[in-house]
């Protein structure tokens, strides 16, 4: 068996050159690794600013697309908004706008592609579907809007929802009543209010938006809610005004309009519209006149009531005078006032009260009758047509 001899120990030298390079490779592993760090914080540092850069030219682009939209320039507001998108493609945002964007240019199909595809990726987006509602009543897709519009209501919106939806809920109202289904629009309205916050401001808005929608009676009542605030505003009292106006109630018409007009606010108003309340406060005044009310004196009622003959029987020769043929429904006429006695005086009307009621009957048939026949009455019988309308209306408060 061979033996192999030990291996001399190392010199004090080869010990120390050991361990130099030992401290060496250290020394040079340390540096590569610090080098690294370095590196690895400059190339954050670098990739950081990069992408603060590319965020600040997104943001910048972006405020101006949307400086440009709010000012009416929706082929510049285009340009800025791709530009902003190219920094960041999935920002829906930009996306929305840019869709805002190309229907606001007159680009409308390619908008509503490109909210239908947003659309994809933001189920029950609220602003989306009320974008599209709009875009469809563009189209005159009537059934297309109203559903979107609904789909607006029932989506989701960022912020203030309650807020958003009141005013997407009156903008439906708005667009039924320009396509004449009033009683839709009557619906969302009264929905409107319902959930309305005490506010004489939307109170308002509501109410007048009820008058176009042809639904007086409510706008009055929103109208008498408003002017429970204070201070009271010269619209809640000048649409209460033209509301009991409307459903002829000129007693309480009459109140408004004289508050109206005595208002501080009233002679701030265009003079057409100073014009048109004084003429209403003057029909009110002269219907309320003419009017055989029952709380009144017994012969003073009875000479209106006798007044009233008079004029319908005039305003009835008129119309058979211009009649080659005479109607049906004016010969009738004709026959039941020669049933009646001719010559009626104040007294026999104060002993017999069933005589006062049939000739005003008679009188508010015969200015309906010949309001169908010979077209709109002017005059007197402009205003007993009006009180024939409603009769029961025209002293309510």
């Amino acid at each position: 068996m061979r033996v192999f001899p030990l291996r001399s120990a190392l010199s004090p030298e080869e010990r120390q050159l050991r361990h130099r390079l030992i401290l060496w490779d250290t020394l040079a592993l340390s540096s590569l690794f610090a080098i690294a760090v370095v590196l690895f914080f400059i190339t954050l540092a670098l990739f950081h600013s990069f992408s603060v850069h590319r965020e600040n030219l997104k943001l910048r682009w972006l405020a101006r697309g949307e400086l440009a939209l709010d000012a009416g320039q929706p082929q510049v507001a285009l340009n800025d908004l791709r530009s902003a998108l190219a920094y960041d493609t999935d920002d829906k945002q930009i996306q929305i706008k840019l869709a805002q964007a190309l229907a606001a240019a007159g680009h409308t199909q390619e908008a509503v592609a490109y909210f239908n595809t947003l659309l994809e990726s933001l189920p029950g987006n609220g602003p989306i579907h009320l974008e599209l509602a709009r875009l469809a009543a563009k189209q005159g897709q009537q059934e297309v809007a109203i559903e979107h519009y609904q789909a607006a209501l029932d989506g989701t919106w960022q912020g203030d929802g309650y807020v958003r939806r009141r005013e997407v809920r009156l903008e439906l109202a708005q667009y039924l009543i320009s396509q004449q289904r009033d009683e839709q629009a009557r619906t969302q309205l009264l929905i409107a209010a319902g959930n309305a916050p005490d506010d004489a401001g939307i109170e308002i808005a509501i109410a007048g938006m009820l008058e176009s929608a042809h639904d007086a009676a409510n706008a009055l009542e929103l109208y008498r809610k408003a002017l429970r605030h204070r201070p009271v505003q010269l619209a809640a009292i000048a649409g209460a005004g033209r509301a009991a106006y409307e459903l002829g109630r000129f007693q309480a018409a009459k109140q408004f309009l004289e508050r109206a007009m005595n208002h501080a606010g009233f002679e701030k108003l265009p003079a057409e519209k100073q014009a048109s309340y004084r003429n209403m406060l003057a029909d009110a005044d002269h219907i309320l006149l003419l009017y055989p009310d029952a709380n009144l004196p017994v012969r003073v009622r009875a000479m209106r009531v006798l007044g009233n003959r008079k004029i319908a029987q005039e305003r009835l020769a008129g119309c058979l005078s211009t009649q080659p043929a005479v109607p049906r429904p004016l010969q009738d006429l004709a026959s039941q006032w020669k049933q009646l006695p001719q010559a009626i005086q104040v007294a026999q009307l104060e002993r017999d009260p069933q005589l006062e009621q049939t000739l005003m009957q008679l009188v508010y048939q015969t200015e309906i009758v010949t309001a169908q026949q010979c077209g709109a009455p002017t005059g007197n019988d402009a205003l007993l047509l009006k009180i024939a309308q409603n009769p029961e209306a025209v002293e309510q408060e």
